[in-house]
């Protein structure tokens, strides 16, 4: 699927003598999201268009036609993951992304269903694309990032947001890709004890980054309610039939226990019997379900799941967003609801401190 998203309004609007400052205030948004918008950097909301549409006299159709074809389509998703069946959309950087629905997205409604055949990759439309243009997409393994598009799905505004459970270092490979608007990330830097920032700069986003809070949480141990085997340290990990739910390889879980692996002096080619776990949901899950006995994890996943945690770090989880798209209506909306106090609130009935929520953490050059 290849396809454009253009606007028309800059055109009308100038052929009007209507100036860009006058117009903004006119349908009620600032400068800034107007000037993305007509440049195509940003897709405004139900709402705002309507208000624009009827500023201007003509349709939202007309303003913002939208052209798509069957052929090639970039397909962003964990590897091994097939391109067919349920799809979610998106519009990032002048082309459509589509994302696999699986396990973990059984509960979001699809923007179309992929095939793919010998003839390559299709797909059948079961939402508007004008509809799925506005669709933002947030990266991220935090359960806090489904708690933040849920609250912004729930009221009205510009923006339907879709949370898509990655690793962290998946996620900034998305991000340096343009297949997503904010990487959720949970690294700690060994060398220099930094968190997150020196992961963000070798990912080599090809335009500058903003880096925000989204809180911080406890990374730990995850074992069987009440901790039978008395796990406290990587040493108890590398006991004889241990079964460890490992997290992949690019995750902060799984940095962590390499970490404390090699502080308990286990050899690197150490193999531990135990599933591939993709999220931290999937640790828990595991250790519930009797297939694993350990696993590193948060306490917010452990809690919901009744099992048995040992705090091993506070770890700051943080959002990267494009610099560019902090004029986007979606994105401060985003931003907004972010710091409201039932955000807040939420996040730390899961867990989370909030003490640095929306924080402006750094700015990053490409």
């Amino acid at each position: 699927m290849t396809g454009s998203v253009t606007s028309r309004i800059r055109a009308i609007r100038e052929h009007r003598g209507i100036p860009q400052t006058a117009f903004s205030w006119q349908v009620g948004i600032s400068r800034q999201s107007l000037h993305a918008i007509e440049a195509g950097r940003a897709i405004p909301g139900v709402d705002v268009a309507l208000r624009i549409a009827r500023a201007l006299g003509t349709t939202v159709e007309h303003l913002f036609p939208v052209a798509i074809s069957t052929g090639a389509v970039d397909v962003d998703g964990p590897a091994g993951v097939r391109a067919s069946g349920r799809m979610a959309l998106a519009y990032l950087s002048g082309r459509w992304v589509a994302y696999p629905l699986g396990h973990d997205g059984a509960h979001v409604s699809a923007d179309a269903i992929g095939t793919a055949n010998a003839d390559g990759f299709h797909l059948e439309h079961v939402r508007d694309p004008r509809e799925s243009a506005h669709n933002v997409i947030l990266m991220g393994c935090a359960t806090g990032l489904g708690v933040l598009a849920d609250r912004l799905n729930a009221t009205t505004g510009t923006g339907r947001f879709l949370w898509m459970g990655r690793s962290s270092i998946a996620s900034l490979e998305s991000l340096a890709a343009e297949r997503t608007h904010a990487a959720g990330v949970h690294l700690l830097d060994e060398a220099s004890g930094i968190a997150n920032l020196p992961d963000i700069r070798l990912s080599r986003c090809p335009s500058p980054v903003t880096v925000v809070s989204l809180g911080s949480w406890e990374a730990g141990f995850v074992t069987a309610p009440g901790n039978p085997l008395g796990i406290r340290s990587g040493a108890d990990l590398i006991q004889p039939g241990m079964r460890i739910a490992i997290r992949e390889v690019g995750s902060g879980a799984r940095r962590m226990l390499d970490r404390e692996l090699r502080r308990s002096g286990a050899p690197s080619t150490l193999r531990m019997p135990g599933p591939i776990a993709s999220s931290h949901r999937d640790v828990a899950h595991a250790i519930a379900i009797g297939a694993a006995d350990a696993g590193v994890a948060t306490r917010d996943v452990a809690a919901a799941t009744s099992l048995g945690f040992v705090p091993l770090a506070t770890e700051r989880y943080d959002l990267v967003l494009p610099t560019a798209l902090l004029a986007d209506p979606r994105i401060a909306r985003l931003l907004d609801t972010l710091t409201s106090h039932a955000c807040r609130r939420d996040l730390q009935a899961l867990g989370y401190d909030t003490a640095e929520t929306g924080r402006h953490i750094a700015d990053i050059a490409a």
